[in-house]
This record gives C-alpha cells, structure tokens and sequence, in this order.
C-alpha cells in the first residue's frame, strides 16, 4: 500500500538526476544511483521496521479470537500475557477483502491495519462488519 501511494516520491529523485546527468554532468548519474541501490532501500528498512513493530501487526499476527458487537471488535489473545483489546467502531476506517484476507484498515497512523485470515472469518460476518462501518462514518 504504502509504494503504491508513494511510489512517485520513490521516482522522483532518481528521474531529476537522470536528468541533470543528461543535460548537466554525467557524474549526476552516480547520484541517481546512490539514491536507488542505497537511500530508497534504507528508507523502505525503516519504514519496514516502523509499521512491522506496531501494536496492530503484533495483533495480527498473535493467536487470537476475534468477536464482533456494538462497541467494535474485541480481541482476545491466546497469550495470556496479553491483555484483551477492544477496537471501537469509531477507529475502523474501511475494511478490504483480499482472497486470503480480510484486512480491517484503523486509525492512528496511515498504514496501519488488521488482518484476519479469510478462513477464519464468516462471509456474513464481512457483510456485517461493512454495515457497521458506513452506519458508524
């Protein structure tokens, strides 16, 4: 998700100093390079790192059941260390079906996001989870 909102931010660079290494100095192209094989993947590491540590990946990922009522999604974790979590309906932004997962997009910041396996959840469910989300926005 995030490359595809921001893959232009990605070419940019790298297109400007093609350019200037056409038009200006061919050095520019060393640039351009540096930028793709050492910038953009240390950027993307971080950024890896930065949504792949968050609470809601860890959620999706840890054994769990998952209810639905009104007060929004509750989450209780097989882990007994981990306490029960309850998502309100007001931070569920919009909910994607993929074939093998159901993704539950949440507030907070922009990428983050819930996944349940498809398997796991009930087709009437998702039918239910999409009314509780544009009766709530």
């Amino acid at each position: 998700m995030f490359l595809a909102d921001n893959w232009l931010w990605m070419v940019l660079p790298v297109a400007v100093c093609g350019m200037l290494a056409i038009f200006i100095d061919v050095r520019f192209i060393i640039v351009a390079l540096m930028i793709l094989f050492v910038i953009l993947p240390m950027l993307l590491a971080l950024l890896y790192f930065y949504y792949g540590l968050s609470p809601e990946a860890r959620w999706s990922i840890m054994e769990k059941t998952a209810t639905i009522d009104d007060s929004g999604i509750t989450l209780v974790f097989a882990d007994e260390r981990m306490k029960k979590h309850v998502i309100p309906w007001d931070d569920v932004r919009s909910i994607i079906e993929k074939d093998d997962a159901l993704i539950i997009m949440l507030r907070g910041k922009r990428y983050t996001c819930l996944m349940l396996p498809a398997s796991a959840v009930d087709p009437d469910v998702t039918q239910v989870l999409r009314q509780l989300v544009t009766q709530t926005h």
